[in-house]
């Protein structure tokens, strides 16, 4: 279980960063309004997604 989680937290951790980069971006450029949409749907859209299929397979439902 050990060398396995960084196989799901290094590239995890690389996405949330760019993404974070990117929504400041934007709200550089727009409104910081704008941002925080666009940081809600790109972090945590996908974290919710992932998190019900993953409760879905495990037959949870």
């Amino acid at each position: 279980m050990g060398a396995g989680l960084g196989f799901v937290f290094i590239p995890l951790f690389l996405y949330v960063t760019l993404v974070l980069l990117l929504c400041v971006k934007i709200a550089d450029k727009t409104s910081w309004k704008m941002g925080w949409l666009f940081a809600t749907a790109l972090i945590f859209f996908p974290a919710v997604v992932l998190t019900l299929a993953g409760m879905y397979e495990s037959g949870a439902w």
